[in-house]
Order: C-alpha cells, then structure tokens, then sequence
C-alpha cells in the first residue's frame, strides 16, 4: 500500500482523474488497484464504502461534490492567508530583532565614547591636580628656603653681638685665683 493518503484523498484523486464526471465504483477500484496497489478485499470494501460517503452519487457513480470543491478550496485559502499571515509575522519579528540589534550597538557605541570621555577627563583631573601639588611642593620648599636664609641672616648678625660681649665680660670680670691642692 502507498504512504499515508486517506481512501477519501485516493477516490478524490480517482474521481479528479476523471475531469470532474461522474466516476463508477468499478473505475474507481481499478484506480486504486492500479495506482496506489490496493488488493480488493473486505476491508478495502468496507474503507471505500465509508469514504465514498463524501461524495457525490448519481446511481453507482461518484464525483466529488460542489460543497465538498467549494470547501477544499475555502481551506486552500485559508490555508495560504495563514501561510502569508506566518510570512508577515516572521518578517515583522526578524525587523523588530534588527531594530533591536542595531539599538544595542548603538548603545554600546556611545557607552564607549562615554567611557572614553570619561577616561580623558580623568586623566586631565589627574595631570592638573599632580600639577597642582607639584608647584604648592615648590611653593612650600621656596617657603622653606627664605625662612631658612632669613634665619641664618638673622643669626649671623647676632652672633658678632654675642662675640662682642663674650670679649667685653672677659676683660671686665676678674680673673679667679686658682689654688693648687697638692696631693700628698
């Protein structure tokens, strides 16, 4: 027997075959014997009396019916909008993913530049405040410097002073008598 068709899909072709005229039941068999390989036996029968219900029957002839055509069509229709409708959804969901792609490397485009703006003004904050630092260290060591001279000065001038007035009490005061103890 041949893969997975339904009686009905077969004596539907049977009946197709036939350009849309009546069919007999007999041509039909043959159809499906010669066809599909479908051995005439009870249950062949059997399965082609319950699909040829959907037919339509004109004393022992069959075709297929204007409703069950108007349907088979109806559903082919349908069947294709759907397939249009998945089409255009895909398509809409594959843009809105582009969209949202391009959103996100946008983003991290200009989180870079950020970053790298960021990355340069602390780098400029650090070179003024090292600049800072170094002329207050200069500053304070000038600072440092002049206070040193100015003490230095300031002790030159008094020591000649001092000198002065070691010389001046050495004259002036008497001289200490020594007396040697001898150490018998």
């Amino acid at each position: 027997m041949v893969a997975k068709m339904t009686y009905a899909e077969m004596v539907e072709q049977a009946c197709n075959g036939n350009a849309g005229k009546w069919t007999s039941r007999a041509a039909i068999k043959t159809y499906l014997t010669k066809n599909f390989g479908i051995v005439e036996n009870a249950m062949m029968r059997n399965n082609l009396k319950k699909a040829l219900v959907k037919f339509e029957k004109k004393g022992d002839s069959y075709k297929v019916s204007k409703k069950a055509d108007k349907e088979k069509i109806a559903a082919k229709k349908a069947a294709a909008k759907a397939r249009t409708e998945a089409k255009k959804q895909k398509l809409a969901a594959k843009k809105a993913a582009a969209k949202e792609k391009a959103a996100a490397k946008k983003a991290k485009v200009a989180a870079a530049k950020q970053a790298k703006k960021d990355k340069a003004a602390a780098k400029k904050a650090a070179t003024a405040a090292k600049k800072k630092a170094a002329s207050e260290k200069k500053a304070a060591k000038k600072a440092a410097s002049k206070a040193k001279k100015a003490a230095k000065k300031a002790t030159k001038k008094t020591k000649p002073a001092k000198k002065a007035t070691k010389k001046a009490v050495k004259k002036t005061a008497p001289k200490k008598a020594v007396k040697k103890v001898s150490k018998k």
